[in-house]
């Protein structure tokens, strides 16, 4: 897999632009950790600072893709009726 190491937001499991879940899962946090020290830190940085931030991470991290399973028949996958 190609983005195992890297850093990418996942907006499948984000709540704004995803960045959150994607250092979450950098990291090996859970994606509600990552949020709570967002929280703290816009209690006490300006908040300018805290979102800006923020923005420039959903704008330079690369979305991860989406992985679609082409062959779902190979792994016992039956189609119920």
């Amino acid at each position: 897999m190609i983005y195992r190491y890297g850093l990418y937001r996942d907006p499948a499991r984000g709540w704004i632009a995803g960045v959150a879940a994607g250092l979450g899962e950098r990291f090996g946090v859970s994606a509600g950790v990552i949020r709570i020290v967002f929280v703290l830190m816009l209690l006490t940085m300006p908040v300018l600072a805290v979102v800006l931030f923020y923005a420039v991470l959903a704008v330079l991290m690369p979305a991860k893709p989406l992985l679609i399973d082409a062959y779902p028949y190979r792994r016992g996958y039956r189609r119920e009726y």
